[in-house]
């Protein structure tokens, strides 16, 4: 995926004239589109199948739920805090998809009948129930992990974003961050000319 972006940028960014107005309209007003599921049936079905590892996490214990994401009000940037040991779970983003499936899972009724009354009586699980119909579609829409167990570890889903900016460098500082480099041996201004050239290759030391 990384390589497909790169060669989509090449591709794009020598055409400034003929692109940059369309930024204003690559919005997405609609979000993902997922199918509704025919009943009860099928939606415990979809999270037997696609969320099977979650239903193997026991959030009754601490350590499966101890972390907790929220937004920073410095930076705007995502942070984890401590359920047990810090306060502010209460401004807690809603990343603990996996707790939230498994409480879905625990509610559904047994046999059939409409998704729809389900929800009308649970109405707190529409988030939960949102996800499962994604990921039953776009299967790499969910990180399949347990975002808020003690063990999570933010970099291993930071170097994927980032290798989505063209980040091709990673110097791991902790768990929480990470220092990267970006377009490595590009041109300096002075150095930039109208040949073409290999910049955007990743320099590797000899």
């Amino acid at each position: 995926m990384p390589l497909q972006e790169l060669l989509f940028a090449l591709l794009l960014e020598p055409f400034p004239d003929l692109l940059d107005g369309l930024a204003e309209c690559m919005g997405d007003p609609f979000g993902p589109l997922a199918v509704p599921f025919s009943g009860i049936s099928a939606l415990r079905a979809a999270i037997e199948t696609d969320w099977d590892w979650a239903l193997t996490q026991d959030f009754t214990q601490n350590e499966n739920c101890r972390r907790f994401w929220y937004v920073s009000a410095a930076k705007l940037e995502p942070r984890l805090g401590d359920r047990f040991l810090e306060p502010g779970a209460e401004l807690e983003t809603p990343l603990d998809i996996a707790r939230r499936v498994v409480a879905l899972y625990a509610d559904l009724p047994d046999g059939d009948g409409p998704v729809s009354t389900f929800l009308a009586q649970h109405p707190d699980h529409v988030l939960a129930v949102q996800r499962v119909a994604i990921l039953a579609r776009y299967p790499y829409s969910d990180i399949r992990d347990n975002l808020i167990a003690a063990t999570c570890r933010p970099i291993d889903m930071l170097r994927c974003k980032l290798s989505f900016f063209g980040a091709t460098k990673f110097d791991p500082k902790s768990d929480l961050w990470t220092r990267i480099t970006l377009a490595q041996g590009a041109p300096l201004g002075d150095e930039l000319t109208l040949e073409h050239d290999d910049w955007w290759l990743p320099v590797m030391a000899q």
